[in-house]
Formats: C-alpha cells, sequence, structure tokens
C-alpha cells in the first residue's frame, strides 16, 4: 500500500478491484484495491465504503 493509497482510504476514497465489481441489484458493490474494505460506488469514480445490510458482512462466511 502506497502513502498517497492509504491517504485517500482514511479519507474514505477508495479505489476498487476492477474484475471484482458485481451489480447487486441496486449499486455496483466491490472490494477495495489498496485496504480490502467493502465498498459502494455512489457516482462515476466516486467509491465510499460500504455500509453493511443485514445479512451481508464482508470477510466472514455464512453459516450453512
Amino acid at each position: 500500500m502506497s502513502v498517497f493509497s492509504s491517504i485517500g482510504c482514511l479519507l474514505n476514497q477508495h479505489d476498487p478491484v476492477r474484475r471484482e465489481v458485481t451489480w447487486n441489484g441496486r449499486t455496483y458493490v466491490g472490494i477495495c484495491r489498496h485496504c480490502n474494505a467493502a465498498i459502494q460506488r455512489n457516482g462515476r469514480r466516486n467509491w465510499r465504503k460500504r455500509k453493511n445490510a443485514a445479512g451481508e458482512q464482508h470477510d466472514i462466511p455464512t453459516p450453512s
């Protein structure tokens, strides 16, 4: 992680891993390429940390 990317993540300005971005029916969601946070697109080139909805937790497997 470079200094500039870490500052961007601290300011909630993330950059997605493009091939991991998906459409969930409401918005585009993905994972930040620098800090691995769950993010969502709020506009063109405007990616912010995602507020987890019920049942949508990042990096936590669901029991089956």
